[in-house]
């Protein structure tokens, strides 16, 4: 774990940061100075250098392209160093920014954020992925609503879009997504040969994790994993302060890990995946077999009587929680990964689930497991929205041109 750092004090133990940022599209060094000095407050190349672990050529020359772009302002030269007096450096967050749409199945979620990671604006907008609705053109209108506006063209310099589904993250195309009904779907390219901006589309729960290691856990740490629960259940792991994304991007698809042998039929098409136990169907299903619940509750009456303490909805929830926790220790054991952040619609039911996890965590043979810590994160539908954009930060000629 590393020390929080704070902008009088940069850190004395810099993480780690791997060579390769294959794994990682676009260019990330140039994002990770931005998320620095955006929480970190002004800073001269020596403690960038020193914090996220380059070389100072390296981060005099990404520096230079942003300060070129006018992305970062050069502050008064501080004196009383040894050598020549350093040149501190400021974000200039009003100087661009990024759209970033979250698709789910009945609206997207359109977020502004501006180059120090903030949401300016966040919009709900209806939204029908059927083909014969036209998902593409229903997509273009609200991105076009963005690209079109007076104020914002000149800023807006790509355009990031979530997906709940398994995305290849360098074409954008949807190999499956029984959530849309989508099979073998080009959208990335159907997006960027009608925009005149680049087109990022990665699956939702890698561009929340890319946005916590930036601005959130990844301040702290440079191994946890982001646990999400909601209508699916999902598991982001950053290594080596790298956002583990697997071959064609399916590494995130924890929750259709086998659980059972048997059980309802998952989505993806098999039975006894883990999160037809543990999503909203899951509680759901568990709640009515329990008396619990009736045809017409939904997950949000589940999450209002368990915030309320209803105890025989407490109690379900523990025994979920068992089952998360089962699965998740043997990730934690396997990576050694000291922190996981929750994140999702459902992070409301963890002070549930939480018993039952910690439990399952704790009764396993390995250590490592005994020794989690747990981070709910406040929520709401924009966050994936927020990660589209902090992705499409990174994408090929965002930033700067080569």
């Amino acid at each position: 774990m590393n020390p929080r750092r704070t902008a009088e004090q940069p850190p004395a133990r810099p993480p780690r940061r791997t060579t390769s940022r294959s794994a990682e599209r676009g260019d990330i060094t140039r994002v990770e100075i931005l998320a620095l000095l955006s929480t970190a407050g002004p800073l001269d190349r020596q403690q960038i250098a020193k914090w996220l672990q380059l070389g100072v050529g390296t981060v005099h020359e990404h520096t230079r392209r942003l300060l070129e772009a006018g992305y970062l302002q050069a502050l008064e030269p501080q004196s009383g160093t040894v050598g020549r007096p350093r040149i501190p450096l400021r974000i200039v967050p009003e100087a661009a920014a990024t759209l970033g749409i979250r698709i789910a199945t009945d609206h997207v979620v359109a977020v502004v954020v501006g180059l120090d990671g903030r949401m300016e604006a966040s919009d709900v907008h209806p939204f029908d992925p059927a083909p014969a609705a036209n998902p593409i053109a229903q997509l273009l209108q609200v991105i076009r609503g963005y690209l079109d506006d007076p104020a914002l063209r000149p800023r807006l310099k790509a355009v990031g879009v979530a997906t709940p589904d398994t995305v290849d993250p360098d074409t954008g195309y949807l190999h499956f997504a029984p959530r849309f009904g989508w099979t073998d779907f080009p959208l990335g390219q159907l997006l960027r040969d009608q925009l005149p901006v680049p087109v990022l589309v990665d699956n939702d729960l890698i561009a929340s994790t890319t946005a916590e290691l930036l601005y959130g856990a990844g301040r702290e740490h440079d191994d946890f994993l982001v646990l999400a629960l909601g209508d699916g259940v999902g598991l982001g792991a950053v290594l080596d302060r790298r956002v583990h994304r697997g071959p064609g991007g399916l590494s995130s698809e924890f929750g259709h890990s086998p659980v059972r042998d048997t059980g309802v039929l998952c989505g993806c098409g098999a039975r006894g995946c883990l999160e037809t136990f543990t999503n909203d169907q899951g509680i759901l299903r568990e709640a009515r077999r329990r008396g619990l619940a009736t045809e017409d509750t939904d997950i949000q009456e589940i999450r209002t009587r368990a915030i309320a303490g209803d105890q025989d909805l407490l109690s379900l929830l523990t025994d979920i929680g068992v089952i998360l926790g089962r699965a998740l220790a043997g990730v934690v054991n396997l990576l050694g990964t000291p922190t996981i952040a929750v994140i999702g619609e459902n992070h409301a039911l963890w002070p549930g689930l939480e018993p039952g996890f910690l439990d399952a965590m704790r009764t396993s043979p390995i250590t490592a497991a005994h020794r989690v810590k747990v981070v709910v994160r406040p929520w709401r539908d924009s966050q994936h929205a927020r990660g589209a954009a902090t992705l499409a930060l990174g994408a090929p000629g965002t930033l700067t041109r080569e």
